[in-house]
């Protein structure tokens, strides 16, 4: 397939870019590393940019930051997956956008709201992902995992979070493409994409060695935040031909040296 992966250059676009040309599909860039904008995106099905596919990953992350930009976060986030989402319907094209486990109390902050209206934009065959926190190799600095790496950490919060590594995350968008191409067979809604086991933030750190002071979280973040697996579970299993389950364990993980 000629597959257009929007955030291609970011941290899950990446990976999945690699298994899918492993795969030996075609990849369509689109990434503003590269030099190429949302807004001007096009999805043709045919010429230069044929597409039989659409992975929208690109978006701008970052809670406590949406707090400070909520109207770039509004465009970013908003305007331009409604106008990938239009295009891809209007072409008849599928897609897998990337929604945030921050959708399912989307009033905590701007960011969590643009999640949330993405998933009421989409259309049929339009599948969206509530990932909870993806973590590995290439992860932005700023999130835990890159700080317990780094050893940039100098406190931890008492919220429980469902991690997920990267790899998982790209298995479960390859499965859902191999079903979502098939014709008259359209998907739809959004689901969560974790491993359904909830771990103390502070317990991890105390795994990898640190002994470090414990905070609250703040009121923009959920306190325990771990994903319902039944849903993605049961779609995959019609795809798989058996149950889907995350491979990879956090705490194996951080015992592992940070390796998988």
């Amino acid at each position: 397939m000629r597959v257009l992966i929007t955030g291609s250059s970011g941290f899950i676009g990446s990976h999945l870019k690699t298994k899918l040309l492993e795969q030996g599909h075609e990849i369509r860039d689109c990434d503003t590393k590269t030099g190429q904008r949302l807004e001007n995106i096009i999805i043709a099905t045919s010429g230069e940019w044929k597409t039989d596919f659409v992975v929208h990953l690109a978006a701008t992350a970052d809670v406590r930051r949406s707090f400070n930009e909520p109207e770039h976060y509004w465009k970013n986030n908003v305007e331009n997956t409604t106008r990938i989402q239009q295009l891809c319907a209007g072409h008849n094209i599928p897609l897998v956008y990337a929604s945030s486990s921050c959708a399912k109390k989307w009033w905590l902050s701007p960011y969590g709201t643009t999640k949330r209206v993405n998933e009421q934009t989409a259309g049929s065959n339009q599948v969206g992902l509530r990932f909870t926190t993806v973590y590995g190799d290439g992860a932005r600095e700023g999130m835990f995992m890159s700080r317990l790496k780094s050893g940039n950490i100098e406190y931890v919060t008492n919220h429980i979070r469902d991690f997920i590594h990267v790899s998982d995350v790209v298995d479960v968008i390859t499965y859902l493409m191999k079903d979502m191409k098939k014709p008259n067979h359209p998907m739809t809604g959004a689901y969560d994409v974790g491993t359904g086991v909830g771990n103390k933030v502070f317990e991890l750190s105390q795994l990898a060695g640190y002994g470090l002071p414990i905070r609250n979280g703040e009121a923009c973040e959920a306190p325990e935040n771990v994903a319902d697996l039944k849903p993605i579970q049961t779609l995959l299993s019609d795809i798989k031909g058996g149950t889907w389950k995350p491979k990879v364990n956090v705490r194996e993980y951080i015992k592992n040296g940070y390796r998988v």
